[in-house]
């Protein structure tokens, strides 16, 4: 296939081999204390053998739960100099297949759950979530210096692993997106109010990871650009903060949107079956490539081969991301690519974003992947 989508392209210092990045996903693969597990190896070398150029990994957390329950997926962990090494294997294996490969970061913030943390949820301001009634205690300045040096420390440990980039999770709701949100963040003083206040956060978080990784080391942020709540974030200020963030040294902006606490059913959009409502962040994403010059990635409904180029032809991003339609076929972009230009076989029936949580990733119309524990 002769097409933009299989052109090579950068981030930064690294050339990918497509425009096709597979979004961060939680994949319920890793051991209890966040390493990765062989299953999380095959499944990545499977989406490197099928074409995929770039992949973003689950959000691993930047500090331990302390009563993470048995029977739920255990999310990935960078939160200590000794799990670096463990990623070597996995990242060797990924780039001897020609992809390149980043790791997200994430801090639940006021969504996280306080039976798992072991204490209140912490957030920019203390705004409860209603569908569950938790309130969070709102940050003082020394927490939010010391979760900027979490993050930072995080962020080194990722390049010292060997990964290819870092990606900071600022969107659904998370902490960083907590801090950019009118809606959450509601602080008076130099983390709250104005635009730029809202940004501090991310930007001091970028600043600090510049001290310990150097200035070369790809820095990439997913972020919301329409919280879809009243009084949240919606394009125009999130294109405000995106060009601060962007002055402030990150390298590459996914656009996404929705929280998991007020929005979700905008994060992963169900029933699909139409063109036209593929690429449904695709606006966000022309505002956005139209105020910055670093490159944007669009997630967020894609299905079809053309609508997808269509999308990069018109200049409203740099690169496709996809998370549900590879979960069923994991070798979708070699189909593409070797001329079976069907759509995607996923039906958009979300039962493996309804389902995260609780078991290892799978398709729930196609057989499910095979699940090892090792």
């Amino acid at each position: 296939m002769n097409s933009i989508l299989f052109e090579q392209a950068s981030i930064k210092n690294i050339r990918l081999k497509n425009r096709f990045v597979r979004s961060a996903t939680m994949e319920g693969m890793a051991t209890s204390d966040g390493l990765p597990t062989g299953a999380l190896k095959d499944l990545y070398c499977m989406l490197a053998d099928g074409g995929v150029g770039f992949i973003i990994t689950s959000g691993a957390i930047i500090e331990p739960y302390k009563h993470f329950p048995e029977n739920f997926s255990t999310a990935l962990a960078i939160d200590e100099n000794d799990k670096i090494e463990a990623w070597q294997g996995l990242i060797d294996a990924v780039h001897e297949r020609g992809t390149k490969i980043a790791m997200q970061l994430t801090y639940l913030g006021r969504q996280d759950i306080p039976e798992w943390r072991g204490s209140t949820p912490i957030a920019p301001s203390a705004v409860p979530i209603q569908n569950t009634g938790v309130t969070p205690r709102e940050m003082t300045v020394q927490d939010i210096k010391d979760i900027v040096e979490k993050f930072a420390h995080a962020c080194r440990r990722v390049k010292e692993a060997g990964f290819d980039a870092v990606q900071l999770h600022g969107a659904h709701g998370n902490l960083i997106n907590n801090f950019m949100s009118p809606f959450t963040n509601i602080r008076t003083d130099d983390y709250g109010g104005n635009t730029e206040n809202r940004a501090r956060f991310v930007a001091e978080i970028v600043d600090r990871t510049r001290e310990l990784t150097g200035p070369d080391f790809p820095l990439m942020i997913k972020m919301n650009f329409n919280d879809f709540i009243d009084g949240g974030l919606d394009v125009d200020e999130a294109v405000k903060i995106a060009e601060i963030i962007a002055q402030a040294g990150i390298d590459c902006i996914e656009v996404s949107g929705g929280t998991l606490s007020e929005s979700k059913d905008h994060i992963a959009v169900k029933g699909i079956t139409k063109k036209e409502q593929e690429a449904y962040f695709r606006t966000y994403a022309k505002a956005l490539k139209e105020n910055v010059s670093i490159p944007v990635i669009l997630v967020g409904g894609h299905r079809t081969p053309d609508v997808m180029a269509k999308v990069l032809e018109d200049g409203a991003a740099d690169f496709i991301s996809m998370s549900r339609p590879l979960i069923r076929e994991p070798g979708l972009i070699k189909r593409w690519k070797n001329g079976k230009l069907e759509k995607a076989k996923c039906i958009s029936c979300n039962q493996c974003f309804e389902n995260w949580i609780f078991r290892p990733l799978r398709c729930y119309v196609e057989e499910p992947l095979k699940e090892r524990h090792n």
